[in-house]
C-alpha cells in the first residue's frame, strides 16, 4: 500500500511539475511561421451610422455609401451585398476608415474619392483616389483633419466635387482649413483663399458643380460655409470668374444639389430648406415642425419632381415630395417590408442622412439613416393594389458590418459567443455564419457594457445594460437558462456603467465595479448590495461605453476569489467580495496614456492560482500565485488585446492569444504553452477590416483555436484554424 502511495504521489508530482513548466514561459519566446486561418466578419446586419450614397450619373449599378466609422462600400447590386472597400488598411491607418464625404467621376466612372479621417484630434486623414472603383487606392496627400465621426455634422456633404466636363477639376471642403481645388486629378493641391473656413471643426461640409442657372451654359461650383453661407465661382459681369458669397443664402448649409436647369437646392439643419435661381434665394421648407432637413434629391427625368429628408426629431421621419420645384410639398407614404428579425420599429428614417434618386431606374430611390441602407422600386407608390399607395422599402443589409463592440464573453457551455454593443444591445449567437434572429432582450436599455457567466453552470449569466453612452440608466440583468430571457435587477443609486463578474461556483455571489459610484458585491444575484472592504475606486475609467479596460475577473476555480487591477497592483479578494486587499508586493508598470494603454484581467480556465493581466505598450504578466508576483511574458513588446480559450487536444493549460506585438511583428497570435511560443494567425493589412482599431477579444471555451474580435466600426470577425 504504501509503495503504491509513493507511486500515485510521484505520478501527481509529475503532472504538477509538468503543468508548472507549461505555464512559466521559457526564455526562448519565438513566434512561429504563421497558421492558416479563416477570418470573416460574423453578420449581424446593419445598426451602423450610413451618412451618404452616391450614385453614378451615367454608369449604371455603380452605388457607393459612406460611414462615420466603418469606411466605404459599393453595392454589387447582383448579389445585393455592400463590399467593403477600405478593409486593407492597418491599424496603422485605422483613422481612415471614417468617410467625410465621397465624390464620383463624371467621365469615367472607375474614379472615385473620398474623404477619409474618423477623428480630428488624431491620423491620418487625406484625400483617397480610386481608378478602379475603390478596389485600391493612392493616398493624394491632402491630409487635413476630417472627421466623420464628428456630432451631427457627419451626415451633411458631399464634401467632395468633380467638375462634371473636366475630370482634372475638383474641389474638396475641409473641417478646419478651408476649401482646396485640383486641376491635375489630385496629384497636387491648392488653397482657395477667396473662401473663408467656417465654423471650426464644421467648416465647409458641401461642395457642388452645376449648369449656370442663369446663363444656362457653363460650370458654377458651389461651397456651402459652415456659418456664413453658400459660396459661387461662377463668370462675373466684369468678366472674371471669382468666388463670392451669394446674397442671404441661408448660413448653415448642409447639403446642396443642382438641377439639370442649373437651380441650386439647399438642406440646413436649422433653417430648413432653400432653393437659388443664380438671382434670388427662396424658402421652400416642406414643413413648419422642422427646420433640420439633410437628405435632398431631384428626379433625373423631372427637374420639378424633389424629395427632401428631416434629419432630426425621431424615427420614422418624414419624407417629403415636391412636383413643381419646392412651390407645395405632401408627405410621402413609406413603409419597411424587408429587414433583419431583430430589426426594431424605430429602425427606419431614423436621423435620415441622404436620398437619392436612381438616374437608371425611374422610380427608383435610396435613403440612408443611422441604421442602414434602405431601397424602393415604386416612389410613387404601388397605386395599383387597392388600399395600398405606400411606397415600399427594403433594408439593404448584406455586408454592411458597421456595429461598434464594447464587451463579449465565451461561456464553456451552451451557446459559445454573446456579444454587447454600442446602440444594438448585442446578441446570443447562436452561431456565427448567420445573422441573429433576436437581440439580447435587455429591455429599456441600448448598450451592454460587461457580460459575464458562472462557470459551473453557464446557464446562469449577468448582463449589465445602459439605456445610453453615459449610463443614465444602468442595469443588471440575470438569466438563467443561458441569455434566452433575463431578469432585471436594480444597481445601487448612482452607479453607472462599468464591469461584472460572476463566482464560479457561487450562482448568488457578483461583484460590480462602476465607472461611476462604489465598487460593491451582491449575495443573492442582484437583489441587494453591499460596499466592498478595501475595494480600489474610480478602476475602471472614463464616463461613457467607450471605455476598454476590463480590469475585473472572477477566478474560474475558487468561487470566493476575485481580481481587480488598479494603478500597479492585483486587488484580490478571497471572500466572495467583501474585503479586498493588493496580493502583489512588487507594482507592476503604469501607464497614464488611454490611447495605449489597454488593461485585462483575466484567470486561466482550469489552472488553479493563475491570473494574467494585460497592459499594453507595457506588455503581458502572468502569476500562478494569485497575484502574489508576476513573471512578464517574454517577446510581448506590447499585449493591446488578450484572452483564454479552449486548450489544445492534448494540452493541459488554455490557449492564449494575444493582439499586439511579439517579437516585433503586428498582429494577432496563439500560444498553446501559456506563451513560451506563439503562432501568427492574422497579421494585419490582408483585407479583412481587422485594422479598424481592434477593441474587444474573446477566445472560444469550446472550439480549439476559434477566435472572436470587435471592432470600433467595422463590426465582429470570427478566426478559425482552416
Amino acid at each position: 500500500m504504501n509503495q503504491m502511495r509513493i507511486s500515485r504521489l510521484m505520478k501527481l508530482s509529475l503532472i504538477v511539475l509538468l503543468m508548472y513548466m507549461l505555464m512559466i514561459p521559457a526564455s526562448t519566446n519565438y513566434v512561429q511561421s504563421a497558421q492558416n486561418y479563416q477570418w470573416n466578419n460574423i453578420p449581424i446586419g446593419g445598426g451602423g451610422y450610413v451618412t451618404g450614397v452616391v450614385i453614378h450619373p451615367t454608369e449604371p449599378d455603380l452605388v457607393y455609401a459612406r460611414t462615420d466609422v466603418g469606411g466605404a462600400y459599393r453595392l454589387d447590386v447582383t448579389s445585393g451585398d455592400w463590399i467593403p472597400l477600405l478593409d486593407h488598411f492597418g491599424d496603422e491607418d485605422s483613422n481612415l476608415y471614417g468617410v467625410d464625404g465621397i465624390a464620383l467621376d463624371q467621365q469615367n466612372p472607375n474614379v472615385v474619392y473620398i474623404a477619409a479621417g474618423k477623428y480630428g484630434n488624431v491620423g491620418p486623414s487625406d484625400i483617397l483616389k480610386s481608378t478602379d472603383r475603390g478596389e485600391t487606392w493612392i493616398r493624394t496627400g491632402l491630409n487635413l483633419r476630417n472627421e466623420s465621426n464628428g456630432n451631427i455634422h457627419r451626415a451633411m456633404g458631399e464634401s467632395i466635387a468633380v467638375n462634371p466636363t473636366n475630370s482634372n477639376y475638383l474641389h474638396v471642403g475641409t473641417r478646419y482649413d478651408g476649401l482646396y481645388t485640383s486641376s491635375d486629378g489630385a496629384a497636387t493641391w491648392s488653397k482657395v483663399w477667396d473662401v473663408p473656413s467656417g465654423l471650426s471643426g464644421e467648416g465647409i461640409r458641401s461642395v457642388a458643380y452645376g449648369l449656370n442657372p442663369v446663363t444656362k451654359q457653363g460650370q458654377v461650383v458651389y461651397a456651402g460655409v459652415r456659418g456664413i453661407g453658400v459660396y459661387s465661382k461662377a463668370p462675373r459681369s466684369n468678366g472674371q470668374t471669382t468666388w463670392q458669397l451669394t446674397g442671404r443664402s441661408p448660413e448653415y448649409p448642409a447639403r446642396m444639389t443642382v438641377a439639370k436647369n442649373g437651380t441650386l437646392y439647399v438642406t440646413t439643419d436649422n433653417q430648413g430648406v432653400y432653393k437659388f435661381n443664380g438671382v434670388q434665394w427662396t424658402n421652400i421648407t416642406p414643413s413648419s415642425s422642422y427646420s433640420s432637413y439633410y437628405g435632398i434629391t431631384i428626379d433625373p427625368n423631372n427637374d420639378n419632381h424633389i424629395l427632401a429628408a428631416v434629419r432630426t426629431g425621431g424615427d420614422n421621419l418624414p419624407l417629403y415630395r415636391s412636383v413643381n420645384g419646392g412651390q407645395s410639398w405632401t408627405t410621402v407614404s413609406k413603409t419597411l417590408v424587408s429587414k433583419p428579425s431583430w430589426w426594431t420599429p424605430n429602425m427606419f428614417f431614423s436621423a435620415t442622412s441622404s436620398i437619392k434618386f436612381d438616374p437608371h431606374n425611374p422610380g427608383t430611390v435610396y435613403a440612408t439613416d443611422w441604421f442602414g441602407v434602405y431601397k424602393t422600386e415604386n416612389i410613387n407608390g404601388t397605386n395599383g393594389l387597392t388600399g395600398n399607395t405606400a411606397s415600399t422599402w427594403e433594408a439593404i443589409t448584406d455586408g454592411h458590418e458597421e456595429v461598434v463592440a464594447l464587451t463579449a464573453s465565451t461561456p464553456p457551455q451552451g451557446v459559445s459567443f454573446f456579444s454587447g454593443l454600442t446602440d444594438q444591445v448585442g446578441f446570443r449567437h447562436e452561431n456565427v455564419t448567420d445573422v441573429p434572429l433576436n437581440k439580447i432582450p435587455l429591455a429599456g436599455m441600448r448598450e451592454i457594457v460587461s457580460i459575464d457567466y458562472h462557470e459551473a453552470n453557464p446557464n446562469y449569466m449577468i448582463f449589465l445594460g445602459s439605456s445610453d453612452w453615459y449610463g443614465t440608466t444602468t442595469r443588471l440583468f440575470v438569466s438563467s437558462n443561458n441569455g434566452v430571457t433575463v431578469t432585471p435587477m436594480n444597481v445601487p443609486v448612482g452607479s453607472k456603467l462599468g464591469r461584472v463578474a460572476y463566482s464560479a461556483i457561487n450562482p448568488n455571489v457578483i461583484v460590480y465595479y462602476p465607472q461611476t459610484g462604489n465598487p460593491v458585491r451582491s449575495t443573492n444575484r442582484g437583489a441587494t448590495w453591499q460596499n466592498m472592504n478595501g475595494a480600489p475606486f474610480q478602476a475602471i475609467g472614463g464616463n461613457m461605453v467607450f471605455a476598454y479596460n476590463h480590469p475585473l475577473a472572477a477566478d474560474r476555480i475558487n468561487g470566493y476569489k476575485f481580481y481587480m487591477y488598479a494603478a500597479g497592483y492585483l486587488y484580490r479578494s478571497t471572500d466572495a467580495g467583501a474585503n479586498w486587499s493588493k496580493a502583489n508586493a512588487v507594482r507592476l508598470p503604469i501607464n497614464t496614456d488611454i490611447n495605449t494603454s489597454f488593461i485585462k484581467v483575466e484567470a486561466a480556465p482550469g489552472v488553479a492560482n493563475n491570473v494574467w493581466v494585460s497592459l499594453g505598450t507595457d506588455g503581458l504578466y502572468a502569476s500562478t500565485n494569485s497575484g502574489n508576483t508576476f513573471s512578464k511574458i517574454p517577446g510581448v513588446q506590447n499585449s493591446k488585446l488578450f484572452a483564454f480559450g479552449k486548450a489544445k487536444s492534448g494540452k493541459l493549460v488554455p490557449a492564449v492569444y494575444v493582439y499586439g506585438t511579439v517579437n516585433n511583428v503586428n498582429g494577432f497570435f496563439r500560444s498553446d504553452d501559456m506563451g513560451a511560443t506563439w503562432n501568427n494567425i492574422g497579421p494585419l493589412g490582408n483585407g479583412i477590416g481587422l485594422g479598424n482599431e481592434p477593441q474587444i477579444m474573446a477566445a472560444d471555451r469550446q472550439i480549439y483555436g476559434q477566435l472572436y474580435v470587435g471592432t470600433n466600426g467595422r463590426g465582429m470577425y470570427v478566426g478559425s484554424i482552416e
